[in-house]
């Protein structure tokens, strides 16, 4: 299972599109970390691997991330994550 943010120049099938989002709180001593978005893309990808497993994929292209700083008037911030692409395929020799 691979994950890329391209396309591929090679024969498949598209078997779906897979999505997953991620948040993270934001504490007050945290504010300063609103950058520190590898562990959220460690579990995305994660998440999208295991959906393209589920669906019998063999890769997921064309992967879209959109971070997000999600403010609450009153409340913490969070650090939000999307990740989102397509599941492919190839054909198996017989």
């Amino acid at each position: 299972m691979f994950l890329t943010t391209g396309g591929i120049n090679r024969t498949y099938a598209i078997k779906g599109i897979v999505n997953a989002t991620s948040k993270k709180t934001l504490l007050a001593e945290e504010i300063d970390k609103v950058d520190q978005y590898d562990e959220l893309y460690e579990e995305i990808k994660r998440r999208l691997a295991k959906r393209a497993t589920a669906l019998n994929g063999d890769a997921v292209i064309e992967v879209r991330f959109i971070p997000e700083i999600v403010r609450v008037s009153v409340g913490p911030k969070y650090m939000l994550l999307h990740g989102y692409g397509t599941v492919i395929s190839f054909p198996r020799k017989k």
